[in-house]
């Protein structure tokens, strides 16, 4: 059995809170069982790093747990929320939770980080509270509509690089790349809605900073030229003999975004034709056409500010009617 890594902690609150029960993570199994540490309002359990030791936070010398990892949050009626920030994810009573979003944490659930330590939850059950009929306590949950244009890339030949390449090298280097164009998409005003395999879908929605469908081409743009550069870096794409491709698709639309789940365990669903047809039009882009291919109404949007070439029509799987494509090529300010 692998050694058990040292845990580095500080003192998580200079005085207890009045407002607040105390809640204690018990470290579970090995010699280490009886070790507790105990926070009120918020834990951040992260790497250890020589010299950024603070109150509020439990390092682990352990390398596959991220500099942030996870944070555990109290709410004033007794309940504790954790919400995983990391890259290899936590675990919460066995399940791999879903990415940036708070679920509960109930006192006795064990809570797993890096590759060999666990916490249980001690503490104060909370009070359970009954709303009366007709409460209006609760968040009434609403879909709204926008403007949007949504951005998709997609690894080209992702099924057959899984089948011949080793999978955990495939998994490491996807998640490489994924991590810099996530980094490169916020950077540029997008919102990551999700990865999904091999593919990643991301948007720009309608708001008084500009045109939604400019700021989506110029992203595209940006992204295929960063896509192609960590190509070509040995210590980001480490599958031999596959090199790294990806095609985009921009499609432009009215969507319908709401947020889906219950308690705090919440995502964010997209729902309209925009989202169907960037995926569709993504398998149209190839060598040929160009690596970014958009729909009429993002070219429409964006022609001022960006040149595109008519591809003609598509039949887009799921559409009764021939899309006609455009491929992006380039940005008009853009000095040849």
């Amino acid at each position: 059995m692998a050694e058990r890594q040292e845990t580095r902690t500080t003192s998580f609150l200079e005085s207890p809170s009045s407002a607040l029960p105390s809640k204690r993570l018990a470290v579970v199994g090995g010699e280490e069982g009886s070790t507790t540490f105990t926070f009120y309002d918020r834990l951040e359990i992260g790497r250890y790093e020589k010299g950024l030791e603070a109150v509020g936070k439990l390092q682990i010398k352990d390398p596959t747990v991220s500099s942030r990892h996870c944070v555990i949050s109290q709410e004033p009626d007794g309940r504790c929320y954790v919400r995983d920030v990391s890259r290899n994810g936590t675990r919460l009573q066995g399940r791999r939770l879903s990415p940036n979003l708070k679920t509960e944490i109930k006192i006795g659930f064990v809570l797993s980080v890096g590759t060999d330590l666990s916490f249980r939850l001690e503490g104060d059950s909370p009070r359970d509270t009954l709303e009366e009929p007709g409460s209006d306590r609760g968040t009434v949950a609403i879909s709204s509509t926008a403007n949007v244009t949504v951005l998709v890339g997609d690894i080209r030949d992702y099924t057959v690089l899984a089948q011949r390449s080793d999978s955990s090298g495939v998994q490491a280097s996807v998640s490489r790349v994924f991590s810099f164009l996530e980094e490169g998409i916020a950077a540029l005003g997008g919102t990551l809605k999700e990865f999904q395999g091999d593919a990643i879908f991301a948007f720009w929605e309608e708001g008084p900073s500009g045109n939604h469908a400019e700021k989506a081409c110029k992203a595209a743009l940006s992204m295929d030229r960063v896509s192609r550069e960590l190509a070509a870096d040995s210590a980001v794409w480490q599958v031999e003999d596959f090199p790294l491709k990806i095609d985009w698709a921009l499609a432009s639309g009215l969507v319908a975004i709401s947020s889906h789940g219950s308690g705090n365990a919440l995502g964010l669903s997209m729902v309209g034709e925009p989202v169907v047809l960037a995926f569709r039009i993504e398998k149209f882009a190839n060598d040929e056409t160009g690596t970014i291919v958009a729909c009429p109404t993002t070219r429409d949007m964006a022609r001022s500010a960006f040149e595109f070439r008519d591809l003609g029509e598509r039949q887009a799987k799921g559409f009764e009617e021939p899309q006609q494509l455009f491929a992006l090529a380039v940005k008009r300010t853009a000095k040849s």
